[in-house]
């Protein structure tokens, strides 16, 4: 008995050393856990923050195209000469001639106004007749970005403080963007023709698509903290006080720190404008990118994760935020579990010993039959923790999955044909083989969405998202089909020649006509939905650039809209007929 006592002893401090050691262990593995999962949030947010951002330049870029297309064609030339011989008389009719031209053009944009600008700075063709004959907004604001333009340069003009009058006739401050074209005639510039865009329904349209999870949001915001977006949570700012019954976010809520989380309760002392900016809001107005995985209170006062930045070029700031219960869950429940098992290793370990110590005279046999049990148990929780950790890896990589793929087609998103793109242009420069762009856009589209409303819509996407999944252009190793934004889509066709392309192009367009969706809001003939379509191939790669077959396949598109729509055209036959004018 007194070699058993004395076998008691020994083990005890080698238990001790276990426990010790498994802590350790436990509280490693945990924070390891905790970082690869901050890390990973970190990634979602700034792979969103640039997607939103990419979007924002290409739709500028779309629309600085259209106003110029706009600006040169003839009936606003025409008129802008009338206008600028200043005959009094004829003045009426030509206003009234150049609101008749570009009412509808601002309406298929949803945009706000136009102003004919003259050398001399002042309105002379515009939507509102109370701005008419005035110095141009745009000089009084942004006077470099009218002398750009007036120096040929079709310019998208960050955001400018406008004063439009309420119901009551009092002036109400409202931020807008504009994009402004010059007007030419025999070369020489005798005029600019500004373009006021829809501010929230530009923002709003493309941060309401950049969301992470139940609680992520995407928003914009000027340069004094303003929201200039809709916010995803204008039921809980109306709970909570920060806005109306009846009010929406936008222009209303100031991006400061409330001091503590007003959903549970909490009431700041201060007013929202003598808040401090949030930390977000504060560095990105000092024009500072960053992110933070420390946590720091948004509008609302709620515990979020974020990442942010500043464009000078757009003129207000984005950020994409999640709430830190929602982003750190998969951890906080890993934790949990490894913690559950430590507790139970502890516990049993601790009971083991008070065993041990009770049966002091047990023999060296039976000591060892419970020590393997022991480590029969820690292998098993240990066993556990490897899966619990494979789920989570699991969880990552569909995460990765996720933000790469269009949620609502199922094809490749944006952000992964960009990367493709890049990686199948230089392959095939360096193999001297041919490398092709399609680009397909869905007539008429924003009609549909009017007549039958987004879930048909979304339907409809589904349905030619299928279309182009059969495609036999989409099964060659390098081939992508992938939403290019909106109603668009575009596919890459590595090693192809110029008359499979044509022919793909052809087929593409003629199964979804035969599909025969009732598209009764079509301005064409068929009634049914049917797409346009624009393609380019490169075989030489000397002196040019990805982007520059991508900007010739959507000039294609452009050509094919133009020439009456459901139809295909190639980039050499939009190259021809820009020569020809």
């Amino acid at each position: 008995m007194p070699h058993s006592k004395n076998y008691s002893y020994y083990n005890l401090p080698l238990i001790l050393l276990f426990l010790l050691a498994v802590s350790i262990l436990t509280i490693l593995a945990i924070s390891s856990i905790e970082r690869e999962t901050k890390e990973q949030v970190k990634e979602s947010l700034n792979t969103v923050l640039q997607i939103t951002l990419n979007t924002y330049q290409t739709s500028i870029e779309r629309r600085k195209r259209d106003v110029a297309e706009i600006a040169m064609s003839d009936s606003v030339v025409h008129i802008s000469q009338s206008l600028l011989q200043n005959n009094l008389s004829e003045r009426p009719i030509l206003l009234r001639r150049v609101q008749q031209i570009m009412r509808p053009k601002l309406g298929r944009e949803n945009d706000l106004s136009f102003a004919i600008i003259s050398p001399q700075r002042i309105n002379i063709g515009v939507s509102d007749a109370a701005s008419l004959g005035r110095k141009s907004l745009i000089h009084l604001q942004r006077p470099d970005y009218l002398t750009r333009a007036f120096a040929g340069e079709t310019m998208f003009i960050p955001t400018l403080i406008s004063h439009p009058l309420n119901t009551a006739g009092e002036s109400q401050s409202r931020l807008g963007v504009f994009v402004a074209a010059p007007i030419k005639t025999a070369g020489k510039v005798i005029a600019v023709l500004a373009v006021q865009l829809n501010l929230s329904d530009f923002v709003t349209r493309i941060t309401a698509l950049a969301r992470l999870g139940k609680s992520g949001e995407t928003y914009a915001f000027d340069r004094n903290g303003m929201l200039i977006t809709e916010s995803r949570f204008d039921h809980q700012l109306r709970k909570i006080g920060l806005i109306g019954r009846d009010e929406k976010s936008i222009f209303r809520i100031r991006i400061a720190d409330p001091g503590g989380n007003m959903l549970e309760g909490y009431r700041p002392e201060l007013t929202a404008s003598e808040r401090p900016l949030t930390l977000m809001a504060g560095d990105a107005v000092r024009r500072k990118a960053g992110f933070n995985l420390n946590g720091y209170r948004d509008y609302r006062g709620v515990n979020v994760f974020g990442a942010w930045l500043w464009d000078e070029s757009l003129g207000f700031g984005i950020t994409t935020e999640i709430d830190v219960d929602e982003a750190l869950r998969p951890f906080f429940q890993t934790r949990l579990i490894i913690i559950g098992v430590l507790s139970i290793t502890i516990m049993m370990a601790l009971g083991l010993m008070v065993h041990v110590n009770r049966i002091q005279g047990a023999r060296k046999r039976e000591l060892q039959e419970a020590h393997g049990m022991l480590e029969q148990r820690v292998a098993d929780r240990t066993w556990e923790l490897n899966e619990v950790r494979r789920s989570l890896e699991f969880a990552n990589r569909e995460l990765e999955i996720q933000a790469k793929t269009d949620g609502l087609t199922g094809l490749a998103n944006r952000r992964s044909f960009d990367q493709h793109l890049q990686s199948e242009w230089l392959r095939c420069r360096r193999d001297q083989s041919s490398l092709g762009i399609i680009l397909l856009d869905i007539d008429y589209f924003k009609n549909y969405n009017d007549r039958y409303g987004h879930p048909s819509g979304d339907s409809c996407l589904k349905t030619i998202a299928g279309v182009l999944r059969k495609q036999q252009s989409n099964r060659r190793p390098g081939d992508l089909i992938a939403r290019y934004g909106g109603e668009e889509f575009v596919i890459i066709l590595p090693a192809a020649s110029d008359s499979h392309v044509g022919s793909v192009c052809e087929q593409l367009r003629s199964d979804i006509e035969r599909l025969q969706i009732q598209h009764e809001a079509s301005k064409l003939a068929e009634k049914v939905v049917t797409v346009s379509i624009g393609y380019a191939i490169e075989h030489q790669f000397h002196d040019s650039h990805a982007h520059t077959l991508l900007s010739l396949a959507d000039q294609a598109l452009y050509q094919a809209k133009d020439a009456g729509r459901n139809c295909v055209i190639g980039a050499t036959a939009c190259i021809d007929s820009e020569e020809e004018v």
